[in-house]
């Protein structure tokens, strides 16, 4: 008998629930279940991800609002495109014995019309990224008179990706008496802020101290120059031989550099960083998932709403400036109570920010030696060895069709051809690594682009007062259509870039030259990175040259 039979759920989602193997509840889920159902109070709950809090709030309100009404009686809040598509899927997966219950995925860079014409099919609960449900707010195309459950899921990824502003107008338009349930794994100043605005007396469940890293995570660091550290990074990759992990940096041209050059070192490598259109990251992410790709190269804004299972390894290529960010990041790996690795590369200028770290967090880092290439070698060895052992022997044909090789090999001991064997292995390793792994990026794979996006760029930012609803509307309003579909907006000091069908980027580019913004002659044309950086180097130089005249 499953233990969640004590919480009297409808016989609908007890059946889903054994569908799903769910047998005993987590400790999140354990705490919250009941106290959503009791309708008493608030709820402030700490906890990692991977922890089930989805299921911890999701069941208690699906048994809640399975009743008759056509009304959203649910919003679901949460930092990401991705993290609002898995809510949705593992929501759906709970009622999938509801006849007529319907739950709304709502987010940006999808055709907002279509998911406009879903809230008319009078869902239940919608799960929705603060950008676009401000945005249908004020097309006033929501209607929040009758909602009782609000749930701020990840509230301190929402609130540090800047989203302060837009969760205020929000929960200004709920009605007051609804509950709030909100879900984080640090309790950061502005998550605390939030609570004390708009939450009533709420209950404090953890199951781990605030701020404090999952305890199923080793916390390790090693001493590095930051010259030597993409050849430590490949000793990891190599020493750990099964490694599904995600190689942590601050900038975008980090994240090309190092994966540009695993990739050329024959790694199952991928980059993840705000370069990417939607349908790539996409692309990238499924590949992470199925496991064709081991290892991710991400930035730590690229890489948020990301929910993985199973990471062995998070690899820091350097230390956040916040120490949150460290603990965001651990939390990828040793979740649902298996065991993982955290490493951080660090110098010595870097060790007090470590301890800083561990002070917040309430962790403890051990320090280890760099893998040496001996220690590299042995465990490619091991693998190759242990490869060897389980290919299994030729049989009576295929000896026959091999009987001038033995022949040949006659000459030789058992130990001169095993040392042959691995002297050939060691030859090849010097253009490319012995292959462990049973996958292998294609050259084919790694240069395949989505063609179906393009990226443009407009000459006004953020100094025009720009912003991205107000370049949404100039798009709109210049080639006279709501139809357009358009992607990541990046709205930067003096430009801004945005992304479109590639079937509409010649009509955007033609009509949007002659027209005007703030008295500002408009320029759109396809976006060329390299031309940005040129532009920002002339800049400094003739700084340069006016400081030395003077």
């Amino acid at each position: 008998m499953s233990s969640f039979n004590k919480y009297n759920f409808n016989e609908n989602l007890l059946k889903s629930i054994k569908d799903l193997n769910f047998n005993k509840p987590t400790p999140i889920q354990d705490k919250v279940i009941p106290e959503i159902l009791s309708l008493d109070k608030d709820i402030i709950a700490t906890a990692q991800t991977g922890t089930g809090k989805t299921a911890a709030f999701g069941l208690p309100i699906i048994q809640l609002t399975d009743n008759k009404n056509k009304d959203i009686e649910c919003i679901i809040l949460c930092p990401t495109r991705e993290l609002c598509l898995q809510i949705t899927k593992e929501l759906n997966s709970y009622c999938t014995y509801m006849k007529y219950y319907r739950i709304v995925a709502i987010y940006g860079g999808a055709k907002v019309e279509t998911q406009i014409k879903n809230l008319k099919k009078n869902p239940k609960i919608i799960v929705c990224t603060p950008g676009r449900l401000n945005d249908l707010i004020k097309r006033k195309r929501m209607d929040f008179s009758l909602v009782k459950y609000f749930v701020l899921d990840e509230a301190d990824e929402m609130l540090s990706m800047g989203f302060k502003s837009e969760i205020d107008k929000i929960l200004k338009e709920i009605p007051l008496d609804r509950k709030i349930y909100l879900f984080s794994a640090t309790l950061s100043a502005k998550v605390k802020k939030i609570t004390e605005t708009y939450m009533s007396k709420p209950l404090m469940i953890a199951t781990s101290s605030a701020n404090k890293g999952a305890e199923t995570i080793k916390h390790i660091y090693c001493i590095s120059t930051k010259s030597k550290r993409y050849d430590l990074i490949k000793n990891i990759i190599d020493i750990n031989q099964n490694i599904y992990t995600i190689i942590f940096c601050r900038t975008r041209r980090e994240t090309n550099d190092i994966s540009n050059k695993l990739i050329k070192d024959n790694y199952n490598a991928k980059v993840l960083n705000g370069d990417l259109s939607q349908n790539e990251r996409d692309r990238v992410m499924r590949q992470f998932r199925e496991k064709n790709i081991n290892i991710l190269v991400a930035t730590d804004v690229a890489s948020r709403g990301i929910d993985v299972n199973n990471l062995s390894h998070i690899i820091n290529y350097n230390l956040p400036d916040d120490p949150e960010v460290y603990v965001h990041r651990s939390g990828r790996t040793g979740r649902a109570g298996k065991e993982g690795i955290s490493i951080a590369l660090v110098s010595k200028r870097e060790y007090k920010r470590l301890r800083e770290i561990e002070k917040l967090s309430k962790i403890s880092f051990t320090q280890i030696e760099a893998p040496t290439d001996t220690e590299v070698f042995k465990s490619q060895i091991k693998s190759f060895t242990d490869r060897i052992i389980n290919i299994s022997l030729p049989n009576e044909k295929e000896k026959e069709m091999f009987k001038d090789f033995y022949n040949k090999l006659n000459s030789f001991t058992k130990e001169e051809i095993i040392g042959k064997i691995i002297s050939m292995n060691i030859e090849s390793s010097d253009t490319t690594k012995i292959n462990t792994n049973n996958k292998k990026s294609s050259k084919n794979e790694m240069v395949d682009i989505d063609t179906q996006i393009s990226k443009l760029i407009i000459n006004v930012g953020r100094l025009d007062r720009m912003n991205p609803q107000e370049l949404i509307r100039l798009i709109n309003k210049t080639i006279r259509s709501r139809d357009t579909e358009i992607g990541k907006i990046d709205i930067q000091k003096s430009y801004s870039t945005f992304e479109v069908d590639s079937k509409a980027k010649k009509m955007i580019i033609s009509k949007m030259k002659h027209i005007r913004h703030n008295r500002k002659l408009i320029l759109v044309s396809i976006y060329n990175p390299d031309l940005i950086d040129i532009s920002k180097n002339k800049k400094h130089k003739s700084k340069k040259r006016r400081r030395r005249k003077k």
